[in-house]
């Protein structure tokens, strides 16, 4: 299946007992948002999908929480937000609303910034390498659009002269953005990739929302994905005969695979199939040595694949990278199917469109349904 930009960066992620003690400091921070009182709030959006955030609404204020990234028991992480003079006064870390200019580190978010027309109040990006959108690219062209540098060592100097009024972060377990902090930049943090399921990181368009006054705009969007997407699952639900599916390959020997609960399987989950780890428990990736994915997925009906490759991809290229590939039942019946995230932009725009992808792997898991539908994101590899 395919993993968004994120799960790359998770990758490569320091571990260790200083990570957790800067993830302290970075969580006391944000909790220093919370008002010191015990008001009750007018309304709160509970997300329907999402498990990670809510937004009260105040009448002067709003105020996001977040569950704690690492530790769902700790006390939450928690934003606020206003347009009130007032308020803003009393509360100096409070972000002034509707946002006029901001700062995004990863693709993803910039898919939730378009979606809601907002890409306009970009004024810096990190890693624009990744960056496929079209607006933003014009942006940095032209100079509205700064390039900030890496997501972990973001330039702090041009920051300071951009003076956004907030900048997104995704939450990692080492905090690299002490600095910025100490310098008056405001951190937010978008937890979108953690969440497990389709629809709840596609619910995250509402928290992002909040910062420009759009969430009604964003649950009207939000709830007509949801519409389409079940819909397609709901042509999954009553099949008896489900094909078995594995994913991934092999890299620098060890085949990551992810877990029953996690964000990929239930993709295959919603598409009606066996997946052959299905048993393996968990809400990340699982990693094995070749022999154990072979003997769960040697005879599997279909190999699922999402590459990056320059070029036209094709069985050749998938031998070439290891020939015991070509052992398994998958490869000699031509079933395997792929995204090259080269061309697909599966990563950008395949977050808000879950229910494209789903139907791409309901019509190449199951011929029969969708007779009409053409796959946009994955297609079933057919060249030699």
């Amino acid at each position: 299946m395919f993993n968004f930009r994120e799960d790359k960066v998770m990758a490569i992620l320091k571990k260790g007992l200083l990570a957790f003690l800067l993830l302290a400091i970075f969580a006391c921070k944000q909790n220093n948002n919370r008002t010191d009182n015990n008001a009750k709030p007018d309304s709160v959006y509970k997300p329907v999908y999402a498990n990670r955030f809510n937004v009260k609404y105040f009448k002067d204020h709003k105020q996001i929480e977040i569950v704690h990234p690492w530790d769902t028991t700790a006390v939450p992480l928690v934003t606020l937000l206003s347009d009130d003079p007032a308020f803003l006064e009393k509360h100096p870390s409070a972000i002034k609303i509707p946002v006029k200019k901001w700062v995004s580190v990863t693709s993803t978010q910039i898919s939730y910034a378009h979606k809601l027309n907002v890409t306009d109040k970009l004024v810096g990006v990190a890693e624009p390498q990744y960056i496929s959108n079209s607006k933003v690219k014009t942006g940095l062209e032209d100079g509205s659009i700064r390039n900030i540098g890496t997501a972990f060592a973001p330039g702090v100097e041009l920051l300071l002269a951009l003076n956004p009024d907030m900048m997104m972060v995704s939450p990692f377990k080492e905090d690299f953005y002490g600095p910025l902090r100490s310098v008056g930049i405001k951190m937010v943090t978008n937890s979108s990739y953690l969440e497990n399921t389709p629809l709840g990181r596609v619910e995250w368009l509402v928290y992002v929302a909040a910062f420009f006054n759009k969430e009604q705009e964003a649950i009207k969007v939000v709830n007509e994905i949801a519409d389409r997407y079940n819909a397609v699952k709901e042509l999954t639900i009553n099949l008896k005969d489900k094909p078995s599916v594995f994913t991934g390959k092999a890299y620098q020997g060890v085949w990551y695979s992810p877990a029953a609960e996690s964000y990929n399987a239930n993709f295959m989950k919603d598409a009606g199939v066996d997946y052959v780890f299905k048993d393996r428990h968990g809400t990340g990736s699982l990693n094995y040595d070749y022999e154990t994915v072979y003997e769960a997925a040697g005879h599997a009906d279909f190999w699922s694949l999402l590459v990056n490759y320059n070029g036209a991809y094709n069985y050749t290229a998938l031998e070439d990278e290891d020939n015991r590939y070509a052992d398994f039942d998958a490869f000699k019946s031509r079933s395997v199917i792929y995204s090259n995230s080269r061309n697909s932009m599966i990563y950008e725009k395949g977050l808000l469109e879950p229910d494209v992808v789903l139907s791409d792997l309901v019509k190449l898991f199951h011929p029969k349904l969708l007779l009409n539908y053409k796959p946009v994101y994955y297609h079933k590899l057919t060249k030699e």
